[in-house]
């Protein structure tokens, strides 16, 4: 960050507070590599009175520690009985699968046996219940080898076993990348913010009153490259004036 394109800025507009965003929650996060991020996703933002004021995230680049791959397994066999024997034998095998290949972890999200057979598993805008079930294959980052040909790698994987058939099928999910516990880096973030700050404040001088908001927030992350994340607190600060202050309470 440039100390006097952002003290320029702030001499310019004042006073002004910059809003921090709803802070997302400090769990494992997972986030496409492959995408581009939204709007939602920066460091912190100006109000509507400084529409144009530049992007200042503070922020902290981490490697990830694995890539999360997304699938889901559905079938759709008339009969109950024979879809959710389908797809517990799908499962199973996908597990042993990937249990046994070094670098990899199976953990299973949302399993759904539908109980009725499927004539009678219409719902009422005319689809179809039927049995699914939804999973992550964790894969570690692998020497010499790209994330999208080591997700390929995964996919062949479950491909080969040629559990696909005329009723049960595997769908490729959205990819991304795993970070654990980002929240263990608030302290590096919170170091940076307060060097931030005292360059306001040193900027501004004596005659003004910076505040820092939004610190117990969480640690949010995205992705900035096809291995890394930038991880970020969504804070803000309100300037005011001393002399404005002093003159309120006459």
């Amino acid at each position: 960050m440039n100390p006097k394109a952002l003290l320029l800025i702030l001499l310019t507009a004042f006073p002004f507070a910059i809003r921090a965003e709803d802070a997302a929650s400090e769990d494992v996060a997972v986030l496409s590599p492959f995408v581009v991020t939204t709007e939602e996703d920066r460091g912190y933002q100006a109000s509507s009175t400084l529409a144009g004021l530049p992007e200042l995230p503070v922020t902290v680049v981490k490697r990830a520690e694995a890539l999360v791959i997304q699938f889901a397994l559905s079938t759709t066999s008339d009969k109950a009985d024979a879809r959710n024997a389908e797809l517990t034998t799908a499962i199973d095998a996908i597990t042993k699968a990937v249990q046994a290949t070094p670098g990899l972890r199976f953990e299973p999200r949302e399993v759904f046996l539908a109980s009725a057979d499927r004539k009678k598993s219409l719902v009422s805008k005319g689809g179809v219940v039927t049995s699914f079930a939804n999973f992550v294959v964790f894969a570690d980052f692998s020497e010499g080898m790209r994330p999208y040909q080591r997700v390929k790698q995964v996919r062949d994987l479950l491909s080969g076993l040629k559990l696909a058939t005329a009723t049960t099928k595997v769908i490729d999910g959205p990819v991304g990348l795993f970070l654990r516990r980002p929240s263990q880096y608030r302290v590096e973030l919170l170091a940076k913010i307060f060097d931030d700050l005292a360059v306001v404040k040193k900027g501004l001088g004596p005659e003004f009153e910076v505040l820092v908001s939004g610190l117990s927030g969480a640690v949010r992350m995205r992705t900035c490259s096809e291995t890394d994340v930038e991880l970020w607190i969504d804070y803000g600060f309100t300037i005011r004036s001393i002399r404005e202050l002093e003159a309120k309470k006459k």
